[in-house]
């Protein structure tokens, strides 16, 4: 007999349980709805250009396709040979970059090395120009 209500009672109850509201659907119901907006994008910053000279240490063909309005071009293996010329003021502010800021750091330690005082490496000239300089 005991078998026998088991199967009776189990149906029922499931039957029960199909005809209330359940509460996850009261939930979902009682959630409003949040529309968002995307993020602005930001605008890039324009960044004033430092005072004093600026040289480009990339090779002849990366300084063709693109470099700083007034920068000078002396690749970073010449710059020792080639800087007096251009800079005879031992004192006078120098910014150099290159493509990713390895052969300007190479330039301003052959900079320092020749008594260069005010050396500024810029890094990356892709980076320069998302910055807003021209």
């Amino acid at each position: 007999m005991k078998n026998m209500n088991k199967w009776l009672i189990l149906p029922l109850l499931f039957a029960m349980q199909a005809c209330t509201p359940s509460q996850a659907n009261n939930q979902a119901n009682d959630t409003p709805t949040v529309q968002t907006t995307p993020p602005a994008t930001p605008q890039p910053q324009t960044v004033q250009k430092a005072a004093g000279v600026w040289i480009d240490v990339r090779t002849a063909d990366e300084y063709q396709a693109g470099h700083l309005s007034d920068a000078h071009h002396i690749p970073h293996d010449e710059i020792a040979g080639k800087i007096a010329s251009l800079v005879p003021d031992k004192n006078t502010p120098i910014n150099v970059y290159c493509r990713s800021g390895r052969r300007s750091e190479i330039a301003l330690q052959e900079l320092k090395k020749l008594g260069y005082t005010n050396l500024t490496n810029h890094g990356a000239y892709d980076d320069l120009v998302k910055q807003g300089l021209k």
